[in-house]
């Protein structure tokens, strides 16, 4: 905040940006004069930018901004319903130095193309994730410091929050939610098919909004799924590089995280394999008919959300997620039991000067070594 830089706000729908919004203003107005603080919403007025800020110099400030030397903050929601908006903020910016800047919008795949490609230099952008599992817990009224400091003491009645975690609870409207029904309604309709049916299609023209939907719905069955654009293809009935184009635009609408076959080379690990999880696997709560059939996926699923990592590793064997930290790697396994730990003793030693930190994930087995095994609960709390 303290720096001339444009904020943009961006994330999945309904993940609380304008919350955000609204929470800063509040610790602006402890130390600043409420007129120099604007936020403004065009999702209720269909003003245009320039009407907005001129009524706002008018009928606020009694002034024009060249006249003052004060820091104005300016928060406008829903950004992106403004035409041409991006270059008449950079106007703005470049104008008035003082003037600070913080934008959002639910529609982020124009919000970020057109920041990045009109503002680069000129703006930085921030992630709303999905909630956390401390986050979640802290919204249900639990202390997450005491859960940390004695995680085994709570056990009993962190576990069957996880279950709710993982269907729903990564939304913050849906964190005290009770009614499964309501929630699957709520993702679907506020969330996917939003993304689908208005941003995805409003910003890329596409011509099979439908095809969208099936991968998108394809995906959600089988988080972690193999990106083979050929067999998609085949299965669907519809051309290879379509499938790509449209996979592509669901990680560009934060649907989705695509991560990468792991090779020390990067522009290698690039072109090879790819994997797909949706971006919260209550996505896949929403949109699968088999949702307690998933949950070795969901569990991987939940990792990738926590450790955010790009890789995984797939030769003649496969390690879920590989955590790249500088020079140093660390395989993580998400398995329901502690089984096996083959994969990742054979990652270890083709890898043996870089690895770091072996982890085996599992639904409730714990136990300490060469290789840790931690349950999936206590993981999200701790790491």
């Amino acid at each position: 905040m303290d720096k001339k830089l444009i904020i943009v706000l961006y994330g999945l729908r309904r993940m609380g940006k304008t919350t955000i919004m609204y929470q800063i203003i509040s610790e602006l107005l402890e130390v600043h004069k409420s007129r120099y603080v604007l936020y403004f919403s065009f999702d209720d007025y269909t003003y245009g930018l320039k009407d907005v800020l001129n009524g706002y110099q008018e009928m606020v400030l009694n002034n024009t901004f060249d006249n003052i030397e004060e820091n104005i903050y300016i928060f406008f929601d829903e950004i992106q319903k403004v035409q041409d908006w991006e270059n008449q903020i950079k106007i703005y910016y470049d104008l008035y130095p003082h003037i600070k800047f913080i934008l959002s919008g639910s529609a982020s795949i124009s919000l970020r193309r057109k920041s990045n490609e009109s503002l680069a230099g000129r703006v930085i952008s921030i992630y709303i994730e999905p909630l956390s599992f401390n986050e979640f817990l802290e919204m249900n009224n639990y202390d997450t410091a005491k859960i940390r400091k004695n995680p085994d003491m709570y056990k009993r009645k962190v576990i069957p929050m996880l279950e709710k975690y993982m269907k729903y609870g990564t939304f913050p409207e849906l964190a005290k939610n009770n009614d499964e029904d309501y929630a699957r309604t709520y993702i679907k309709e506020s969330v996917i098919d939003r993304i689908i049916y208005r941003d995805i299609e409003n910003e890329f023209k596409i011509n099979d909004v439908n095809l969208v939907r099936a991968l998108m719905k394809l995906i959600a069955n089988k988080p972690g799924l193999t990106l083979n654009f050929k067999a998609i293809s085949e299965n669907l009935g519809k051309d290879q590089r379509t499938i790509s184009n449209y996979v592509e635009y669901l990680e560009f609408g934060l649907l989705i995280k695509i991560i990468y076959n792991y090779r020390a080379n990067d522009y290698i690990s690039l072109r090879k394999l790819k994997k797909c999880y949706p971006v919260t696997p209550n996505i896949a709560f929403a949109l699968s008919d088999k949702f307690h059939e998933l949950l070795p996926y969901v569990m991987e699923n939940l990792v990738l959300m926590k450790i955010k990592t790009d890789y995984f590793y797939k030769n003649s064997y496969e390690v879920d997620f590989i955590l790249v930290n500088n020079d140093k790697i660390s395989p993580i396994e998400v398995k329901k039991t502690n089984k096996t730990e083959k994969q990742i003793k054979l990652f270890m030693s083709k890898y043996r000067d870089k690895v770091e930190s072996p982890l085996l994930v599992t639904y409730d087995e714990e136990k300490y070594g060469n290789i840790n095994v931690i349950p999936l609960w206590k993981f999200l709390i701790l790491q």
